[in-house]
């Protein structure tokens, strides 16, 4: 009798459960396209921003590139001022040149940076004062900074924007940095002129 019992159990347990009216299951009902739309929504989303992201990251490596490239020509062209021969530039060794004069030289037309160019908007400045999030022109420029003694050991500098009235008689300790992807400042180089 108990292996009665236990076949019995055995083939009920087996069965599929029986079907109760006309109703069938739906294989791909509204949840499904909704899940599908969402998560097709998100790979897209997540496929853009890796896109902008590479893009930004390219851009920012370009600008970078362009102030190493501003810092190794104002390097060599320091040690022929401070030789007391003419620069490459030769209106960047006028005594009473500012650097506004000398910076517009440089990216003249017939300078040595005539073709640099803000990466990140076509009409955004190539140097800048300071890299602002008020002023989305300034993303994508590159920054130069003066660097003065800290008082009072004097062994280390402290910078600030390089003004563009500053004159370019005496040697300057400056620094280059960009305004790169989200408005963080990069340093590249520090040099002296």
């Amino acid at each position: 009798m108990q292996t009665e019992s236990v076949m019995a159990s055995e083939t009920t347990s087996a069965e599929a459960p029986p079907v109760t009216g006309d109703a069938k299951a739906v294989y791909f009902g509204w949840r499904d396209l909704l899940f599908v739309v969402a998560a097709l929504a998100t790979a897209i989303t997540v496929a853009r921003l890796g896109m902008s992201t590479w893009v930004d990251g390219n851009r920012t490596e370009t600008v970078k590139a362009q102030g190493e490239a501003v810092a190794a020509w104002m390097t060599e062209q320091g040690k022929h001022r401070e030789a007391g021969q003419a620069t490459d530039l030769a209106f960047c060794s006028l005594a009473d040149v500012r650097w506004s004069e000398c910076r517009d030289a440089m990216v003249a037309a017939n300078g040595p940076f005539a073709d640099m160019r803000n990466q990140f908007s076509s009409d955004g400045p190539i140097f800048s004062s300071s890299c602002d999030r008020t002023r989305l022109e300034t993303q994508g420029s590159l920054i130069l900074e003066k660097g003065t003694p800290k008082p009072p050991d004097g062994s280390s500098l402290l910078y600030s924007p390089l003004a563009d009235d500053e004159p370019l008689i005496e040697p300057l300790s400056l620094r280059v940095s960009i305004c790169g992807r989200g408005f963080a400042v990069i340093h590249v180089a520090e040099f002296k002129f």
